[in-house]
């Protein structure tokens, strides 16, 4: 009983994914800015992502978060001249070619 035990707690110890790391990328006021910002990110990494309410969201979204897990998306459109506002997303980074090329 005791070895089924340590089997399992073993098993539950590998299955999880522990080589992911939160990506926090600072403000971003353009598309050029996130290529050079993002290239700290790995695949599969917690993304943490302020941007400037210039650039859309959803096409963010789109190109740079796995859509099988959980978006949260943050807009403070109203608060346009305080230090590091905008909007934020917190997602897991599954990038496309597109966005990139």
């Amino acid at each position: 009983m005791f070895i089924k035990c340590i089997i399992f707690f073993l098993f539950l110890l590998f299955s999880f994914n522990s080589y992911s790391k939160v990506c926090e990328i600072p403000i971003v006021k353009s598309f050029k800015d996130l290529k050079e910002k993002i290239k700290i990110c790995d695949k599969g990494d917690k993304l943490y992502l302020n941007y400037d309410i210039k650039i859309v969201g959803e096409e963010l979204i789109v190109n740079l978060c796995s859509l099988k897990d959980t978006v949260i998306f943050k807009e403070e459109s109203k608060i346009v001249h305080k230090r590091k506002s905008g909007a934020t997303i917190i997602c897991i980074y599954d990038p496309t070619k597109e966005l990139f090329n």
